[in-house]
């Protein structure tokens, strides 16, 4: 849990730019004392910041069944104190490759003081991971930046037709897209998979606009080179967000080929 309330100080001797950051340990969490030596340890340790920085630093891993508890440090060199009230955080593996999404709420998030670092406990779960882990020591954390579209949540039977990996190369997809243009609709392709005769396509369907759009029908085609080898009709179970992207799964039947494909709206 992230509730800092009671709070120690300790001085952890790493000076960034002539100050010093100021480790706070918040009593509830109830850190025993060796482990508060194993945290002045790694803040004095980690690089220095430049100044009015904010970063998350991942100091260690644990596998509990699907999930992944991690212990991390926000440090930060910002003039003042300050709140934020959402906080997306990626988790990346040693190619920098996104395998996991976290948002942190207000409610989860501390009041950050200045110059200061703070112990964090995150819990990745299942359904915000996206890839496989490798290796523990190679897990870094970061903050997401930039801006997407988010993901709209779709019923457990629409998800059970992604596979794992198109579900994943899904996740992966959206999160480093830009989002669509102002008062846009589009279709992305993320991937395509071919079992004997029948072709899988995941994709993306972004809406630009403030408002849902109802999208009742939606002609598809299966494209190889300049012909068009598949068409097939697919319907939504409900209206696709605005400012949001809705994931399909859609299936082309009896596909002579082995591509390469792609989909696109029929005009």
């Amino acid at each position: 849990m992230l509730g800092f309330r009671k709070r120690k100080q300790i001085e952890t001797g790493n000076k960034e730019e002539g100050r010093q950051l100021t480790l706070v340990i918040d009593d509830a969490m109830g850190i025993p004392k060796e482990d508060e030596y194993v945290f002045r340890y790694h803040a004095k340790r980690l690089p220095p910041l430049l100044d009015n920085q904010l970063s998350i630093e991942l100091l260690n891993v644990e596998s509990i069944g699907h999930d992944l508890s991690i212990v991390a440090l926000f440090r930060n060199t910002l003039p003042s104190s300050f709140e934020i009230n959402e906080l997306p955080v990626l988790l990346l593996d040693a190619n920098n490759v996104p395998i996991g999404r976290k948002v942190l709420g207000r409610s989860e998030l501390p009041s950050f003081e200045a110059w200061t670092s703070k112990p964090v406990y995150l819990d990745f779960f299942l359904d915000e991971m996206f890839g496989e882990v490798e290796s523990y020591d190679s897990l870094r954390l970061v903050f997401q930046m930039n801006p997407i579209d988010p993901l709209q949540p779709v019923s457990p039977g629409e998800e059970t037709k992604f596979s794992t990996r198109a579900w994943q190369q899904l996740m992966r997809t959206n999160i480093s897209t830009p989002p669509v243009g102002e008062n846009e609709f589009n279709l992305m392709l993320v991937s395509v998979e071919k079992e004997e005769t029948d072709v899988t396509a995941t994709i993306l369907l972004r809406n630009g606009y403030d408002r849902h759009l109802n999208v009742e029908k939606l002609p598809l085609e299966l494209v190889s080179g300049e012909d068009v080898v598949g068409f097939t009709m697919i319907r939504l179970e409900e209206s696709v967000y605005g400012k949001h992207a809705y994931p399909v799964s859609v299936t082309f039947e009896e596909i002579d080929g082995d591509g390469p494909f792609t989909v696109r709206i029929k005009q």
